[in-house]
């Protein structure tokens, strides 16, 4: 009989939350609301090191995770079971990735029927990135050919709130500013709840695009993606693969200290406190931090954030 009994919050998320919760009541009601991402191990030992170090992160007391999908969907099962643990372990509001490239409509709504059994009502809506190996884009046969497609298939079905991804350099595949916001209004359009940015570096890039944005009627929250550079080849890496541009002053402080590990994460660390700084001055509704599980980058930017009493409560159980 005990499988087939449906999973139960733990009683930390019943406190926390009494009734179901899209992660646009959290926008609605706060007045800055703070995300981090993460991404699944690949083997069952990591995921249970990483366990013990998102028990250390949820201290910090984010208002949601969200745990990425890999590439092609390659950590599906693992994504599930990192963000039911994050859900109902840590008793803390938790968005998967969904992508829809390689996956047929009828799988998708396997996932998304996985998800529901666990207690997550939050996706973050995605084409997503090919197969590992994979030099571009193809269409699977009877899949979801952008992400405004999915967006709307989910929005039809109900049961989840939905966000989606913002490029405010434009997408790497679509350098033309102009048609990416016209897109970026598409997904909005099919069912969109707020938007959360790939990660920049210069944050003259996300504010103009906010207000070109504002002026196109758009009302739902854009929350900035923040990474910390910690690596100059790691960054660079990552620029290029997403179209991010790197300061000058940044890229010469990196190169500089290539050779020391300690100074280049304290410049990272610098630079990022500062865009943080200054964007809350801008009054953003919250951040997205890509913390690529670093526990460091959110001890570090957690006591800069605009925090109530309430968020510093004692520790979430791990």
């Amino acid at each position: 009989m005990s499988r087939h009994r449906k999973h139960q919050p733990s009683p930390l998320y019943r406190l926390r939350h009494e009734t179901p919760m899209k992660l646009i009541d959290l926008y609605r009601r706060k007045s800055f609301v703070f995300s981090i991402e993460v991404f699944p191990a690949k083997t069952a030992e990591g995921m249970e090191t990483l366990k013990q170090t998102l028990g250390t992160f949820a201290k910090f007391r984010p208002d949601y995770f969200s745990v990425t999908y890999g590439a092609g969907g390659g950590t599906r099962e693992n994504t599930h079971a990192l963000a039911t643990h994050l859900q109902n372990k840590l008793g803390i509001e938790t968005m998967a990735h969904l992508t829809c490239v390689s996956h047929t409509g009828q799988e998708i709504e396997v996932v998304l029927r996985q998800l529901e059994k666990s207690g997550i009502e939050n996706v973050m809506a995605l084409r997503g990135d090919p197969p590992q190996g994979s030099t571009e884009f193809r269409r699977p046969e009877n899949a979801y050919n952008y992400a405004c497609e999915l967006v709307a298939a989910i929005q039809k079905r109900g049961g989840f709130g939905i966000g989606a991804a913002g490029y405010p350099e434009g997408h790497i595949e679509n350098p033309d500013q102009d048609a990416d916001r016209h897109f970026l209004v598409g997904k909005i359009n099919a069912g969109v709840d707020f938007i959360a940015t790939q990660f920049f570096l210069d944050n003259s890039f996300f504010l103009r695009w906010r207000d070109q944005l504002a002026a196109d009627g758009v009302s739902v929250p854009l929350v900035p993606g923040l990474l910390v550079p910690t690596s100059l080849k790691q960054l660079t890496r990552m620029a290029d693969f997403c179209g991010i541009s790197i300061p000058n002053k940044l890229r010469i402080q990196l190169e500089t200290h290539h050779t020391d590990p300690e100074a280049m994460k304290q410049i990272g660390l610098e630079h990022t406190s500062r865009q943080l700084e200054n964007l809350l001055r801008e009054g953003i509704p919250g951040i997205h931090l890509y913390a690529l599980n670093k526990l460091a980058t959110v001890q570090h930017l957690a006591p800069l954030l605009p925090y109530s009493s309430k968020n510093l409560l004692a520790p979430c159980a791990a």
